[in-house]
């Protein structure tokens, strides 16, 4: 077994050449020691203190040190030359013009084992498409299934680790988001004809899938069919025997059925994909029906820095004026998109019985959320205004449409509302706690798994109105209560639902589906090699078929020497 010269030498390259501290072609000694050490040499020149080397019997040692620090700066030169012309990166062409350059200078690599430009370029190629992610969002409507995914990919985008590409059914808001973070946005409708067709052929461009949302089924059922990695994250908290209304009369999704979501379910097998879910409940919810050993809990993080720089800079006196608000005023907060499974009803039928029958005479009511897009969506926010004018206090309540920047809701806010009937872990419980504001949740779904009842806020049951105006009520006969429990919510806001957390968790996952390059190197070079075909031993035969096919060759001669092996 040996080493090869070709794997050492394009790490010492990605250390020399592609590092960001490296500003100019004159490389510095320590940059030169780092590759002298790393790459394979004649017995006689041994790279010591940068641009020093040893002679070999034939030269005198001052004529070859000279002549020798003027190769390397050539060499060095050439390979600084082959980086810029690709930028930054490590992509098929620049790793092609890269190892070109390399075999010009002999002296300095020495090849013991011959290498095929083409097929190193073939391989490089492979692996581009393996970096490559296609990302599947239910729409691009401002939501918090979407945010989360424009928060993973702003971070993972400023790795630039991977390149991701974004898939959804419709045009929406959102689509400007995500472009700006270089990702092209398409558009693909399940319900059209040929949608299946069309979808394994786009997926034959990528390494990875990563899904967003069960409604994303299709697409994690294709990538299943095709061998491909994929990640596929549930927000949903949707009855089993339920998934045919869901899809199609709650969220309008033509081409998805309970048929193609359970398969994808059951299809989900450990070591093929990762499911994740933001909460436990779901995993109890969809028992039975999916190999837990595939599935593991995120839970979706907040940039808690940023509320806190919104609070050190924002005055909280002022942005209530802005809304409309007074100092004594009593400010309820419902925020999220407005809908029956939101149940902003039982929030208009609370905030009537607070003022009506508790006498909470400075009490407001903000609704912020609603969107004028589903029919059915449009009538709901007709059946909250009129629940509003029936008890006489439309006048003390605020609907507003969806926003983009919601902080400042937040910290107008004296208590905040989460009354939902169907509901996994949404951000704004979190964001909420971030802001220090006490909650009044329904015990459903994953929503005690954020809210202990009596310590972060209130839990009540779902649909009912007048327990959730009882909790209010306790909040504001005792603000002392109030900041308590908005204390102990900052607190599990910050052990809970790290934002450093989820990213590091969700970078592990993706990078291991999709091995950025510095990565896949490092496991060439770590991975032992043989010098003839022949000397493998039987039982990686199969382990190399494997990877060959991967690579997207089909015989062992199309693989370099050096990789053939790797295992």
């Amino acid at each position: 077994m040996m080493r090869s010269t070709l794997t050492l030498g394009v790490v010492a390259l990605l250390v020399c050449i592609c590092s960001a501290s490296v500003s100019s072609p004159d490389l510095s000694s320590l940059a030169l020691r780092k590759m002298g050490s790393a790459v394979k040499t004649p017995a006689t020149l041994q790279l010591r203190g940068g641009m020093q080397g040893k002679t070999s019997a034939a030269h005198s040692e001052d004529s070859t040190d000279v002549s020798r620090s003027s190769r390397h700066q050539e060499m060095f030169q050439a390979l600084w030359d082959a980086k810029e012309k690709h930028g930054d990166g490590l992509s098929a062409d620049a790793l092609a013009d890269i190892l070109t350059t390399l075999r010009e200078y002999p002296e300095f690599m020495y090849m013991n084992v011959k290498t095929d430009i083409s097929s190193i370029k073939e391989y490089a190629q492979a692996k581009d498409k393996a970096q490559h992610v296609a990302c599947f969002t239910h729409s691009l409507e401002r939501n918090g299934a979407n945010i989360f995914v424009l928060i993973l990919l702003q971070h993972m985008t400023s790795l630039d680790r991977q390149a991701f590409e974004l898939y959804t059914p419709a045009e929406g808001p959102m689509r400007e988001d995500f472009e700006k973070l270089g990702v092209k946005v398409n558009i693909m409708k399940p319900s059209d004809p040929g949608y299946m067709v069309s979808l394994e052929e786009e997926l034959s461009n990528f390494g990875a899938v990563f899904a967003n949302t069960i409604m994303s089924a299709p697409v994690v059922r294709t990538a299943q069919k095709l061998g491909m990695p994929y990640t596929w994250v549930i927000h949903e908290a949707w009855p089993q025997d339920q998934f045919d209304w869901y899809a199609s009369k709650v969220f309008m999704q033509k081409g998805i059925d309970a048929g193609i979501i359970k398969e994808a379910f059951q299809s989900a097998e450990p070591g093929s994909g990762n499911v994740c879910f933001p909460a436990k409940i779901q995993m109890e919810l969809y028992d039975g029906l999916i190999n837990k050993a595939a599935c593991q809990v995120v839970y979706n993080g907040i940039p808690v820095a940023s509320i806190d720089q919104f609070q050190k800079e924002k005055n909280r006196k002022a942005i209530r004026a802005e809304l409309g608000y007074t100092d004594d005023d009593f400010l309820v907060l419902h925020l999220g998109t407005v809908c029956a499974r939101k149940c902003q009803h039982v929030t208009a039928q609370a905030f009537s019985k607070l003022v009506n029958e508790k006498g909470v005479k400075n009490a407001k009511l903000l609704i912020v959320g609603a969107r004028y897009i589903r029919q059915h969506e449009i009538d709901y926010i007709s059946k909250v205004k009129k629940i509003l004018k029936e008890g006489g206090v439309m006048n003390r309540a605020t609907i507003m449409d969806i926003h983009e920047h919601v902080l400042r809701f937040y910290l107008a806010a004296d208590v905040v509302l989460v009354p939902s009937k169907n509901e996994v872990l949404p951000l704004v419980i979190s964001e909420a706690q971030a802001f220090r504001r006490p909650l009044v949740a329904s015990n459903i779904d994953g929503l005690p798994e954020a809210v202990t009842d009596g310590q972060e806020g209130f839990l009540v049951p779902p649909e009912d109105a007048q327990a959730l105006a009882d909790a209010i009520d306790k909040f504001h006969k005792d603000s002392d209560l109030a900041v308590r429990t908005g204390a102990l919510g900052r607190v599990r806001a910050l052990h809970q639902f790290s934002h450093k957390t989820m990213r590091e968790r969700y970078e592990e996952i993706i990078d291991e589906m999709a091995p950025p390059a510095d990565k896949m190197l490092q496991r060439l070079v770590e991975e032992p090699v043989v010098e003839e075909q022949s000397a493998v031993a039987p039982e990686l035969q199969a382990a190399m078929l494997q990877k060959r096919e991967a690579m997207g060759l089909s015989t062992a001669s199309q693989v370099p020497m050096a990789l053939r092996a790797a295992h």
